[in-house]
């Protein structure tokens, strides 16, 4: 899917993001406005950086889309969320106890799927990924399910503000990772990949997806 180290990770267009006001469209949240963690309750975005081209000037990879089963009106299934091949969603597992003594974990969407590349959507227009930055790394909802805010490996390949730099805690929390505050380990990607082919077939990867 993407065997870069350090792919982008973000949000894609329509992706609808649980916020203290309900369900908003990731392009109309702004800073200041609190999102529903999983752990922490409420807390407000610092900033949002909009991609529509890599960090390094390039083509930014095509999304992947899920379908969480929601059906539309004429019985379709409704798309709720679109994210860059690099994003963290919350997994959980039993096996996941057995090999890493753990209920749930964050990993990369690109490493647990099997897909050998993301679809490409011809409804989609313009590609813009929505990058949240808050004061710690959290897991929010987006689409129905769990998912993370931008990390301190992504946010250091940002041009941030320097009032957001001084604000968040994201990089300070990367050398010396505040005791309990994220409890979910994250997978390496070699770690995710060889879970997943621990997993039955039948086991698709919304199955995995904590909702």
């Amino acid at each position: 899917m993407n065997d870069s180290p350090t792919p982008i990770s973000g949000l894609g267009p329509g992706t609808m993001v649980l916020t203290l006001e309900g369900e908003m469209p990731v392009e109309w949240l702004a800073p200041g406005d609190r999102l529903v963690t999983r752990d922490h309750g409420s807390k407000p975005i610092l900033h949002i950086s909009r991609l529509r081209r890599t960090p390094e000037g390039g083509a930014l990879p095509a999304p992947m889309t899920f379908h969480p089963g929601e059906v539309g009106p004429q019985g379709e299934l409704t798309e709720k969320l679109r994210v860059a091949p690099g994003h963290r969603g919350l997994i959980r597992h039993p096996q996941l106890h057995e090999v890493f003594g753990t209920e749930q974990a964050l990993a990369r969407f690109c490493d647990m799927s099997r897909r050998n590349r993301a679809r490409k959507d011809p409804t989609l227009g313009g590609l813009t990924y929505h990058l949240i930055i808050m004061e710690h790394h959290e897991v929010i909802n987006a689409g129905s399910l769990w998912v993370e805010s931008t990390d301190a490996e992504m946010a250091a390949r940002l041009d941030l503000p320097p009032a957001v730099l001084r604000a968040t805690k994201l990089f300070a929390d990367a050398e010396h990772p505040p005791e309990g505050y994220t409890p979910y380990p994250v997978l390496t990607p070699d770690q995710a990949r060889a879970f997943r082919e621990l997993c039955p077939q039948e086991v698709s990867l919304l199955d995995l997806l904590t909702a």
